[in-house]
This record gives structure tokens, C-alpha cells and sequence, in this order.
């Protein structure tokens, strides 16, 4: 599968793998634990990124068509991974709007207040991350100057940051654009600056499917 850009690229491999998996619509029916080796391309990067997938419910969707759910696992080798990772951070040297270089993450979050919608972090950097709020417009406690806080379980320890919002868009652009918010993190000391950057090399993911715990206010 070739995808337009490096950034497109690991955006569609976090959100299927976090989901703990994709569906794939097909003509021929496959046996439930058939596997698969995906490999994703994206220009500028020579090395091939190989996503392992099992077939794990085959569904007769209508006659003759069937939907797949298959399980995506974490690339077993880093090359490619690690090729695609260091494009991105290449070629953010040359946005004069960021400060550091942005890694595609979709992973959904929940927060522990009554009547909180979901949410999803939509990118993460060294100095933030992106939320988007599943909702119409964004809740009376989420604006700028909010205190931010949130904790995602990695193999390698809970990394735990707070910050505050910096900036929102109140309420749904299109489908595509929902509201959403940006955070700035506070300074993190040494060992949660480990996990973030375990985090923004995808060196140490949650366990599928990816559920961050934040909060606002």
C-alpha cells in the first residue's frame, strides 16, 4: 500500500493498529487466522514498513461481498519504521511554524468527568498535543488557559504530562474537522521525557486497542 506522504503514512498504521485492527472488504471469503504481511510505501523513504495482520471475522456483508476484521500488529523489524520516523523529523527542520516535528497518533481518550464526550489525540510532539473532541463543540470546561493533564499506558512505564490548552476551534468545521484543542506541556522531568520520546519514536505503544486517560480543568 503506497501513501502520499510519510505523515499519512503513520497516521493510517496508529489509528489501524490502536483500533486493534481494520476491516477489508473483499470478493473472496478467507479462513479465520489467515495472515497477511502488509507492506507500506510512502515517497522519499526507501525502506519498507511490514505491518503483520490475522483475519480474525470473516462476515457476509451481501451476496458475494464479505468484510474482513483483521488485527494489525506493531512492525516486528524497525527499519522502515525507523526510515519513516526520520523523514518526518528531516523535513519539519524546514517548518518555520513548528517548533518540533509532529508524530501522527490516533489514539481515542476518556476523561473521568460526567457527560465528557470521547476524545482522540491526533498528534503529539516534544512541546504538545492535538485533541480532537467527538462532539458538536467543545464542553463549557475545555477552552484556552485550561489546565491540561494526561496518562497513557506504554510497555516501558505510564507517562503521565500536564499542560495547558493554547489554543481551540469551538465547533465542528465538517465531518472531517471536528472541534479541537491544542496543548502546550508543561516541563516534564527527565524520566517522563524518556517516555515521551519512547512514545514519539513508537518505540513503546499501548497495548491495543489504545486508551488515554486526560482532563481539562
Amino acid at each position: 500500500m503506497s501513501y502520499k506522504t510519510p505523515e499519512s503514512l503513520l497516521g493510517e498504521l496508529t489509528k489501524s493498529v490502536g483500533r486493534g485492527g481494520v476491516r477489508v472488504d473483499t470478493r473472496k471469503p478467507l479462513p479465520v487466522g489467515t495472515q497477511f504481511i502488509f507492506e507500506l510505501r510512502s515517497p522519499g523513504v526507501h525502506a519498507v514498513v511490514e505491518v503483520h495482520g490475522t483475519v480474525l471475522t470473516v462476515t457476509e456483508v451481501s451476496p458475494g461481498n464479505h468484510a474482513l476484521h483483521i488485527r494489525y500488529e506493531p512492525p516486528q523489524s524497525r527499519s522502515g519504521l525507523d526510515a519513516v520516523i526520520q523523514r518526518i523529523f528531516e523535513t519539519s527542520r524546514y517548518d518555520k511554524h513548528r517548533r518540533a516535528p509532529r508524530i501522527p497518533l490516533h489514539v481515542r481518550a476518556t476523561e473521568d468527568k460526567a457527560g465528557a464526550p470521547s476524545y482522540r489525540l491526533r498528534d503529539i510532539s516534544s512541546g504538545g498535543v492535538g485533541v480532537d473532541v467527538e462532539a458538536e463543540s467543545l464542553p463549557r470546561h475545555v477552552k484556552v488557559g485550561a489546565p491540561f493533564s494526561i496518562n497513557v499506558k506504554l510497555t516501558t512505564g505510564v507517562l503521565t504530562a500536564t499542560g495547558q490548552v493554547v489554543w481551540a476551534v469551538s465547533s465542528r468545521v465538517s465531518d472531517t474537522l471536528p472541534p479541537r484543542v491544542g496543548v502546550a506541556f508543561h516541563h516534564l522531568k527527565p524520566g517522563m521525557r524518556a517516555l515521551l520520546d519512547d512514545l514519539l519514536t513508537l518505540k513503546a505503544l499501548p497495548t491495543p486497542p489504545w486508551i488515554a486517560r486526560l482532563s481539562f480543568g
